[in-house]
């Protein structure tokens, strides 16, 4: 699915686009650094995440082929840091300069209106995505992360302390989310590591988005 400002960006902006290829695990977009781009992704899979104080990392949000980032960092000049994104897996992406996108948008309030849906979108979808994970008792909610952190290849990392940030829940629930998850044969604990032992069940609680790769 093609972003829909890429369909409505007139040509001679269009020949400014950039080609970008991101491996799996790269960063595209580090919070401590400026960023002077918008990025359009035309291929695979995103994370948005913010760094804790403590080193700990919280994933914030998805994106996928069709979607727009860093539109909202010409338009802010606060001092909260904006989020860092990592590609999940292989990604192709288009970006434009912060400056030739404010001169087009300047000049062109049809895709105004179109970037001002996309925003508004995304705030719902994110808003969704919080009320689904909500609802997920502690051990849907451990099992969803431990499912990405598999995902990502990650898995090794993953402590009890970021399960419980993670799935915001005390340590003490995670505890048991993990002892009944021994007990049904999905994973299991030892030596401070979580080790998979049902892959197939484990997949069910992975966003949908990454069930249909």
């Amino acid at each position: 699915m093609e972003n829909a400002l890429l369909i409505c960006m007139p040509e001679n902006i269009k020949k400014k686009l950039v080609q970008r290829h991101y491996p799996s695990g790269s960063s595209i977009l580090l919070s401590e650094y400026d960023n002077e781009y918008v990025y359009f992704l035309i291929k695979g899979y995103a994370e948005a995440f913010i760094e804790n104080q403590d080193g700990t990392i919280t994933y914030v949000y998805a994106y996928q082929q069709g979607n727009i980032f860093g539109e909202i960092e010409p338009f802010y000049t606060g001092s909260i840091r904006p989020v860092s994104i990592v590609a999940l897996t292989d990604c192709e992406a288009v970006i434009l300069h912060k400056d030739d996108f404010l001169n087009w948008l300047e000049h062109d309030f049809n895709s105004v209106k179109t970037l001002i849906g996309i925003i508004a979108e995304k705030l719902v979808k994110n808003s969704l995505l919080i009320e689904e994970v909500s609802i997920m008792n502690v051990r849907e909610r451990v099992l969803r992360c431990v499912a990405l952190y598999q995902y990502r290849k990650k898995l090794h990392t993953l402590t009890k302390k970021q399960l419980s940030l993670e799935a915001n829940t005390p340590i003490r629930s995670v505890n048991r989310a993990i002892m009944q998850c021994c007990q049904q044969g999905i994973i299991c604990y030892k030596n401070k590591q979580i080790e998979v032992l049902d892959q197939e069940l484990l997949n069910e609680y992975l966003p949908q988005y990454l069930k249909t790769e």
